[in-house]
């Protein structure tokens, strides 16, 4: 994995160049306005959320798929949408060409960056990163350090860190096997016994507890974008609290 530099960009009136208008093109073009970046998006169609937004004129929409050119004059470019290999390659060489900083989301060996978990109170902002290897341990600091965990994790939060190699093995194994593990199930496998395991130098054992309880997400009668592991995980820090609340 590349070691990368971390650094805050001023994206004020800079061209940010979106490729995809899904949910994730979304989440990205509001991210950016709130950082005062003029993003185009280049897709052929738009979320409802990104439709009412480009007519209120906040971005710029070019309504087709990426075309070689389209990251001319570009500050930075996020290839939101990664469903076609061939456009994935063709933006990164043209990144290269250009030297057009790029990010292929979840596709970190086409990353000149990638972006981190942000927790931001007033001008306050703290950014963690795991080098691409595991987008839900940088989720888990995230909340930890905002204080909207519902683990109760009983180590601090950098001893998590300490779990980065078997969440990247086992987002491998994942990825490999095609299957698809929400992001919330993710969260309720990460307990504080993983961190237990590879701090007495069980790490084997922390692997197939991982891969294990990470199966249970993909065989579990779940409704469609929910995990009821998460929401136990809810219920019964909720409970924690009312009963700490009494006492």
């Amino acid at each position: 994995m590349p070691a990368y530099y971390p650094v805050f960009l001023d994206l004020r009136d800079r061209r940010v160049v979106v490729v995809g208008g899904g949910a994730l093109g979304e989440e990205k073009v509001e991210r950016l306005l709130e950082y005062g970046a003029k993003p185009v998006v280049i897709s052929p169609d738009l979320t409802p959320v990104l439709s009412h937004m480009v007519q209120a004129r906040e971005f710029t929409w070019i309504e087709r798929g990426y075309e070689a050119g389209d990251l001319e004059g570009a500050f930075i470019a996020i290839v939101a949408d990664t469903s076609d290999p061939a456009v994935n390659d063709a933006a990164f060489a043209e990144a290269k060409e250009r030297n057009v900083p790029l990010n292929v989301n979840d596709v970190t060996h086409q990353c000149t960056w990638i972006a981190p978990s942000v927790v931001r109170r007033g001008e306050v902002i703290v950014a963690t990163s795991t080098g691409g290897a595991s987008p839900a341990l940088a989720r888990k600091f995230r909340e930890e350090l905002a204080g909207t965990s519902r683990t109760g994790s009983r180590h601090p939060v950098m001893d998590y860190a300490d779990l980065t190699p078997i969440l990247s093995y086992a987002r491998t194994e994942i990825l490999r096997k095609g299957i698809k593990i929400t992001p919330d199930h993710w969260q309720a496998c990460m307990e504080d016994d993983l961190v237990d395991m590879v701090r007495e130098g069980r790490n084997e054992e922390a692997k197939m507890t991982l891969l294990a309880r990470l199966m249970l997400g993909a065989e579990c009668d779940c409704a469609e974008g929910t995990c009821k592991m998460w929401e136990d995980l809810a219920v019964s820090t909720d409970g924690a609290h009312a009963t700490s609340a009494a006492t």
